[in-house]
């Protein structure tokens, strides 16, 4: 994945490009409408390949602390319409997103040793 921009506070914007194994790149970009760390990311989403513009969610990420040093990640996405919702499922959204969870946690592992 190639971070193309990141700037992470309340009005920054965001894309990505991830390249998969066949050398595909799918890009996604989105603003952020609010940050408020360390507990909340209120922020957009859209996925560039789709044929038409204008398929954006809003996405919630609340962060609560735990005992233990754990953390608990609640997130929600509000699409604009259930044809929108579908077709991100569709699209191996769903997929996509436990990967990257699973990403996150096998990196998280390393640095807390």
């Amino acid at each position: 994945m190639t971070l193309e921009t990141f700037e992470p506070r309340s009005g920054g914007r965001w894309r990505y490009i991830h390249k998969d194994q066949s050398g595909n790149e799918f890009a996604f970009r989105g603003v952020y409408h609010e940050v408020l760390a360390p507990q909340r990311i209120i922020d957009t989403f859209e996925f560039e390949g789709l044929p038409e513009a204008g398929h954006v969610c809003l996405e919630t990420l609340t962060l609560e602390a735990l005992p233990g040093g754990r953390t608990r990640l609640t997130a929600q996405s509000v699409f604009q319409s259930v044809a929108d919702r579908d077709g991100a499922l569709q699209s191996g959204m769903e997929e996509g997103v436990n990967d990257s969870h699973e990403r996150l946690a096998e990196l998280l592992e390393t640095m807390s040793k």
